[in-house]
């Protein structure tokens, strides 16, 4: 008499029982439901791969831009992220200081220099007119003859400032020689081209060679020297204080200039140690 295991009721149907009673598919034979029972699929633990399963490992696809870092393992490469931007210090850089002339405040003084000038002048004038004819008076001061020499006068003597500029009092000695040879043919000229149509044609020269020879001309000649000389040593002196200040802003734009080149480095440095370090990405090599 056989006897006959029970199938306890919680146990689950098998794969073949499973594919039987799954409703739509096809009837299988008994030697497939056997065969299927006989050979349950291997087990497979987690963690653990099988032998004739093909991994394929792609290599991390790396941009032109991204730098690779070579590491101590040959197996894993190392790319660099970009360092993201950094800000940007920007130090206001000194103005060169510009280089202040002695031309404006020297014409200013060569005008009031000229008023001094027609003074004296006027006074020169009337002393040769009282001992030349024993009476004199100060009438001749509106006529033009009286102006030539004394704007002849300021227009040589601006000359020579515009020229030396901020030069010292050597210029200014050899400068006065140059006023007063220019306000003594300007004189002369002036007067002649006056009383040009009161002189005959054939006497012009002669006409020309008194005037030069004239108390006229000559006074004003020297006048014109010994007040260019004078009046340019206090221009000079000015000169030399405008000198001086220029040394001084130079030098102190040049301080300027390295207190900022100094905090630019500063900045500079205390950004580049602040400054994170590239990361890097560890990315499996092909």
């Amino acid at each position: 008499m056989s006897e006959t295991t029970p199938t306890p009721e919680s146990e689950e149907p098998t794969p073949a029982a499973a594919a039987e009673t799954t409703p739509g598919t096809a009837a299988t034979s008994p030697a497939a439901a056997e065969t299927a029972v006989a050979d349950p699929p291997p087990l497979v633990e987690p963690g653990a791969s099988s032998a004739t399963d093909d991994v394929i490992v792609e290599p991390a696809a790396t941009s032109e831009s991204e730098p690779v870092v070579a590491t101590a393992d040959p197996a894993v490469v190392q790319t660099a992220r970009p360092v993201q931007s950094q800000h940007v210090v920007y130090v206001e850089a000194p103005q060169p200081p510009r280089k202040r002339g002695n031309r404006a405040i020297g014409s200013l003084l060569v005008i009031a220099s000229a008023v001094l000038f027609a003074v004296l002048y006027a006074v020169i004038l009337y002393v040769v007119g009282l001992v030349s004819h024993g009476v004199a008076d100060f009438n001749f001061i509106s006529q033009f003859d009286f102006w030539v020499p004394v704007i002849a006068f300021a227009v040589g003597f601006i000359i020579l400032v515009l020229i030396v500029n901020r030069a010292g009092w050597a210029a200014y000695v050899i400068g006065s020689l140059f006023v007063g040879v220019f306000v003594y043919f300007a004189t002369a000229g002036g007067l002649l081209l006056l009383h040009a149509s009161s002189v005959p044609t054939n006497e012009v020269g002669a006409a020309f060679k008194t005037v030069l020879f004239s108390a006229v001309a000559i006074s004003a000649a020297l006048l014109a020297r010994e007040v260019s000389l004078w009046v340019g040593f206090a221009i000079a002196a000015r000169g030399r204080r405008v000198k001086v200040r220029n040394v001084e802003a130079r030098d102190e734009y040049e301080r300027d200039e390295a207190a900022k080149r100094a905090e630019y480095e500063r900045a500079n440095g205390a950004r580049a140690d602040a400054a994170p370090a590239p990361i890097a990405d560890e990315v499996p090599a092909s």
